[in-house]
């Protein structure tokens, strides 16, 4: 491809990548008075990136003083940081910083407070510092996973919806990016577009998800301002109500509402409400349809149920209105019940 087309390329990617970062970041950081810190961190996550490939996008057309230039490589320490502090306050749902978390800045602090001291002409000492950057976000990033899968396992898991599938896809994206990162500027990969046009990308990629998880950025809201509740009490709820649905299964009860649930799980209507809002994103009746229709699933899996009609499943599920159980099966399920058992059929043929 030709080096000017390539150029043009990089500039168009690049600048796109620049504004949604700075736009990104904005946003997460306009309401002030009612800012969760994870925000805070993923906007200087964003802010580091966008300054990273401004710099880049900059140098392509104008020379930089070298001190400049690594200045602004020892932004990319702020990077692992950012990502660690960022994954930590999601799953933790911690209200205020910590000393200890703003310390993770300080080689970033120290680095560029004497970043004149590093020569920027490809010597072993700054071959060293560039390496050492791209470690530095490897070991934050790596360790970010790792700290998301024991959340999991201990089933620890936060209290808003989808915060699971925005971590993994968050911190799934920086590995592969930091892995290319590495490899491009080792030169054991090619890479004929700019270094911008990678750090780009990411920052689009993260952006397209952000979009497709707004609740995770928004800030819980009065709804539950007065309420005594923290964040451990309403996971411990949720895990003995989970217990209970999938032992005990309530849920095939026609009759059930959500008085009769609250005493079975030992609190009162009112917390049990707040309790699957603020874990699952539902309210009380979309609960309890969603384990009904997954009893359907079940049923239509099995041989002895190969005869029974859907209607019937329906009923024996705890749905006591057809119309309510057609309409609950295609949103859970994406496709009609009719739909779904004939897939369950040819794949069994």
């Amino acid at each position: 491809m030709n080096a000017a087309l390539l150029q043009h390329i990089e500039l168009l990617i690049g600048s796109i990548g620049v504004i949604l970062g700075f736009f990104f970041a904005a946003l997460l950081l306009s309401n002030r008075k009612k800012q969760h810190l994870s925000n805070v961190f993923l906007a200087i996550y964003l802010l580091a990136f966008s300054l990273r490939i401004g710099k880049s996008l900059f140098h392509n057309y104008f020379e930089i003083n070298a001190t400049i230039r690594t200045l602004f490589l020892t932004t990319l320490l702020g990077v692992g940081p950012s990502i660690w502090l960022h994954t930590s306050y999601l799953l933790q749902a911690k209200s205020k910083p910590t000393a200890k978390g703003w310390l993770h800045y300080l080689p970033f602090i120290l680095l560029a407070g004497c970043c004149w001291l590093i020569p920027n002409d490809g010597s072993w000492i700054f071959g060293v510092f560039y390496k050492f950057t791209i470690v530095h976000m490897f070991v934050y990033t790596l360790f970010s996973l790792l700290q998301l899968n024991r959340t999991r396992k201990i089933g620890q898991l936060p209290t808003k919806p989808n915060v699971t599938h925005w971590l993994y896809h968050f911190l799934t994206i920086n590995l592969l990016f930091i892995g290319l990162y590495f490899l491009i500027s080792e030169l054991i990969f090619t890479f004929y577009i700019g270094i911008s046009f990678l750090f780009s990308s990411v920052i689009i990629y993260l952006s397209f998800m952000a979009f497709r998880y707004p609740s995770i950025f928004k800030v819980e809201g009065e709804r539950y301002s007065q309420s005594s509740l923290n964040d451990q009490d309403i996971i411990g709820i949720m895990k003995l109500l989970r217990q209970g649905m999938e032992q005990e299964k309530p849920y095939l009860d026609p009759s059930l509402t959500l008085s009769k649930l609250s005493a079975q799980v030992g609190v009162s209507s009112k917390v049990l409400s707040q309790v699957i809002n603020q874990q699952e994103g539902l309210n009380y009746s979309q609960y309890i349809s969603k384990y009904r229709v997954e009893e359907v699933k079940r049923l239509m899996s099995l041989p002895q149920y190969s005869n029974m009609t859907i209607a019937a499943m329906a009923y024996d599920s705890g749905f006591s209105s057809i119309s309510t159980f057609n309409s609950a099966f295609k949103r859970y399920a994406g496709i009609t019940a009719k739909a779904y058992r004939k897939g369950l059929e040819s794949n069994k043929s």
